[in-house]
């Protein structure tokens, strides 16, 4: 432990009583932001009379206020006309208000004269803008006077509680007597530094995530029988934390302008049976001012002091996933859908990689660079990543993104070799979705198999057994697949749509989906040639038509195998596969031609009708049609693999 030189003793007789006039203003504090919460909720209930609202009993208790006729403000505040509100012991509020400031600005009188002098001016400024001590009905003006956040609007005495708050953190940072593992403190005693040791002890753990940030400054003493530890978590004014411990019992009193974030901070105890009391959290909150700021508080009961240690050093390595939350959501919502943000930023948190250093790193522009790289079509600000790489892989990869941006910095590595890292990731994970389109190629490619084997079946059935109940079921899983080829098309061309060099995916699927259409048409074709088509030639036929084209769809999907080991280091043999099923499939499709022709003859010269021939026709060229299809089909892929090896060449 280190000793801090006291400025205590340098004092005269008054001065000795600094110490607890900043104490008594700390509280006073506490119990300021207690009435300005009170008179924004009587507002609000007032403005909207038939929702629910607290009566901020809790919040009272906690910040040390006595006065219970108070829980009944909220209740019994009602709207008049022309902006005006009757606020029951609006005037008893703004007393006490007064009370507290003079509490606030008593301790500049011993220890800075300047400032004691320059926040009593600003209060006698503010004050006589108040309304007078009898007064029952309080204007919006009033309120607005008494709570704004908003500088742009001039002063006001909420503003003036934040300023008088920072300048009392700095004194009493000032007169603390002890530094304890970098907690100013003072007036503890062995057993406050105790449980004091063991919320540092989490601070500091994950203090380093926060990566030059300000903030996480801590100041600790004891009033009464409370131990109070006070955490400025990051700059802004409203967002600090105060622990209260008394026994085994720790309440925190959170606040913070961002509702997102304190349901967030809320989250980060799932694992803790903590009791929160915030009411103010709730729906009703969202029809409050935009700039108030929000107040939560939770108690956690511990069966002993062990417990309560490992809770406060739980709790102090939470605060540093706080700071710059927001900012970072926002930075992440380019990509991810709002929810899937905040899992991530969670997951951040459980498992203490944080999110500080991803901002540090460039945020939301070092992903747009990395995917002005790994993507065809550079993308728009704005649009996810997710309906690219799929949600559950984006939220993957953002994981990794945090967990490597923050052991980079923290390992020292240059910001350059972690960016060039996370680019090269990005890079992977559009490989992967690559994969994933082969995978939904070769899928699509497996029902042009399943309904050739099918339509090859059910015409080998016509020609010997004539049994329709059979032809006609075959045609609806024909029909199914179809729908299910669809399906995947429309799949493939949304993922597609700007990964490098996908769109051969888009064009290949598209043919080879003509293959699915042609094989359906005549899949329903034979429901109705089992009654029409009795030629036995014509039969035999069509079957040694549908025999070549499930030949061909073999041979499609071999090709279409082999070419996935047709990178830079493929050898001869996966070559030789790869054109031995592409060559098949073009003798197939002359053999078809040729096979067509001869059943052209049979169809005109021995149907019995006109009904017949035309049933007949149409099976003979929709089958055909699809072997057209099919030779496209491989030439695409073909043209593709060599274009790929003529471009690998050129590197």
């Amino acid at each position: 432990m280190m000793k801090k030189k006291s400025i205590i003793r340098e004092l005269g007789e008054d001065e000795l009583l600094l110490p607890y006039l900043v104490n008594a203003a700390l509280l006073a504090n506490d119990r300021i932001k207690y009435y300005l919460t009170l008179l924004q909720t009587a507002k609000a209930k007032a403005e909207h009379p038939t929702m629910e609202f607290p009566d901020l009993r809790v919040e009272r208790v906690t910040a040390g206020e006595k006065d219970a006729e108070l829980d009944n403000t909220v209740m019994s505040s009602v709207k008049l006309d022309s902006g005006k509100f009757m606020i029951p012991f609006s005037d008893r509020i703004i007393g006490y208000i007064c009370g507290c400031m003079e509490d606030m600005i008593r301790p500049f009188a011993v220890s800075d004269k300047t400032n004691e002098e320059a926040f009593t001016h600003r209060f006698t400024e503010i004050s006589r803008l108040l309304p007078g001590p009898d007064t029952k009905v309080i204007t919006n003006e009033d309120i607005t006077m008494i709570t704004s956040g908003d500088r742009g609007r001039g002063d006001s005495l909420h503003m003036l509680v934040m300023d008088l708050h920072k300048s009392l953190n700095r004194l009493q940072e000032e007169i603390a007597g002890e530094i304890i593992d970098g907690a100013s403190t003072y007036m503890l005693t062995d057993n406050d530094k105790v449980l004091v040791k063991a919320f540092m002890k989490g601070l500091n753990r994950t203090a380093p995530l926060k990566f030059g940030h300000p903030g996480l400054g801590t100041t600790v003493t004891r009033s009464g029988q409370k131990l109070l530890i006070q955490n400025d978590i990051g700059e802004t004014d409203a967002h600090v934390m105060v622990i209260n411990v008394q026994g085994t019992d720790a309440s925190m009193t959170y606040t913070d302008v961002h509702m997102p974030r304190l349901l967030f901070f809320q989250s980060l105890f799932d694992a803790y049976r903590v009791e929160w009391e915030d009411t103010l959290s709730k729906s009703a909150c969202e029809q409050l001012e935009e700039r108030i700021f929000h107040l939560s508080v939770g108690k956690y009961s511990a069966t002993d002091t062990d417990k309560l240690e490992i809770f406060l050093e739980h709790l102090g390595s939470r605060i540093v996933f706080l700071i710059d939350w927001n900012r970072a959501r926002k930075k992440l919502r380019n990509f991810m859908r709002n929810r899937d943000c905040i899992q991530v930023l969670k997951w951040a948190a459980d498992n203490e990689k944080g999110h500080r250093g991803f901002l540090v790193l460039g945020g939301e522009q070092l992903i747009f660079e990395s995917l002005e790289v790994a993507s065809k079509i550079p993308m728009r600000y704005g649009e996810p990543l997710y309906q690219v790489i799929g949600g559950e892989r984006t939220m993957e990869f953002f994981k990794w993104v945090l967990e490597r941006s923050s052991s980079g910095l923290l390992e020292k590595q240059t910001h350059l070799f972690i960016q060039d890292e996370i680019k090269a990731e990005l890079l992977r994970y559009f490989h992967s979705a690559h994969q994933d389109l082969m995978e939904l190629c070769s899928e699509h490619a497996s029902l042009m198999v399943e309904m050739a084997t099918t339509v090859n079946d059910t015409l080998l059935h016509i020609r010997y057994g004539e049994d329709a109940e059979l032809v006609r079921k075959n045609a609806n899983r024909a029909k199914k697949w179809e729908k299910d080829a669809d399906e995947l098309v429309n799949r493939i061309r949304s993922l597609s749509r700007r990964i490098e060099v996908a769109e051969f995916f888009t064009t290949l699927i598209m043919i080879a989906d003509d293959v699915v259409d042609y094989m359906e048409e005549a899949a329903f074709m034979t429901t109705i040639a089992v009654d029409t088509v009795r030629s036995e030639n014509i039969r035999t036929c069509l079957c040694s038509i549908a025999g070549m084209t499930l030949k061909g769809c073999q041979e499609f999907l071999k090709a279409l195998y082999a070419s996935q080991y047709l990178t830079l280091s493929f050898t001869p043999e996966e070559m030789q596969n790869f054109l031995k099923s592409v060559n098949l499939i073009f003798d197939v499709e002359e053999e078809c031609d040729a096979a067509l022709r001869t059943a052209r003859t049979h169809i005109i010269t021995e149907s019995a009708d006109f009904r017949e021939l035309h049933v007949a026709m149409e099976i003979a060229v929709n089958l055909e049609k699809s072997t057209n299809s099919l030779m496209k089909a491989s030439f695409t892929i073909k043209d593709n693999i060599f274009e790929s090896l003529n471009l690998w060449g050129m590197r």
